[in-house]
């Protein structure tokens, strides 16, 4: 098994794993959310955000940034693997961690400033915050489904 294989292989399951994360997101986690009292919401999203700073998170959103890299690298290195889906593959994933850190960030830093028991800011706040967030989330998810899709496709042809 070549390396292209395995960082492949492991592009699979990390591109996998969070598309798992951003779908249950927007498809029960935020419209859960939706339905709590504002406070708890947003007091929801502020654990949350520091949770995803922790080792387990990282590992799957990080290290498969990681891969989407090396399988950039070796895209144009190694002449024996399918160079566009692995491209493919590779930037969409990429791509995630932009609107990451140009969409999500920035709205998670937001509401990490509010004053969860203050009930009239944290009604502002989320009424502001969740539905850019979770359509933003879809895109991360629709992006790591075509990252998926091109590492299989790349995996199956070579």
């Amino acid at each position: 098994m070549t390396l292209a294989t395995v960082l492949t292989l492991v592009g699979i399951v990390g591109t996998g794993v969070m598309t798992g994360v951003y779908v249950a997101f927007s498809v029960m986690v935020m419209p859960a959310l939706d339905r709590r009292p504002p406070g708890e919401a947003v007091g929801f999203m502020q654990a949350t955000n520091r949770y995803a700073l922790r080792p387990p998170f990282q590992l799957a959103f990080s290290g498969t940034a990681a891969v989407a890299v090396a399988l950039t690298v070796i895209a144009f290195v190694v002449d024996d693997t399918d160079r566009g889906r692995l491209l493919v593959g590779s930037v969409t994933y990429l791509l995630t961690v932009v609107v990451t850190g140009v969409f999500h960030v920035p709205r998670n830093n937001g509401i990490d400033a509010v004053d969860a028991a203050d009930a009239e800011a944290s009604l502002v706040a989320w009424r502001a915050y969740s539905r850019p967030w979770r359509l933003g989330n879809d895109v991360r998810a629709l992006l790591c489904v075509l990252a998926l899709v091109a590492y299989a496709d790349a995996l199956r042809v070579a």
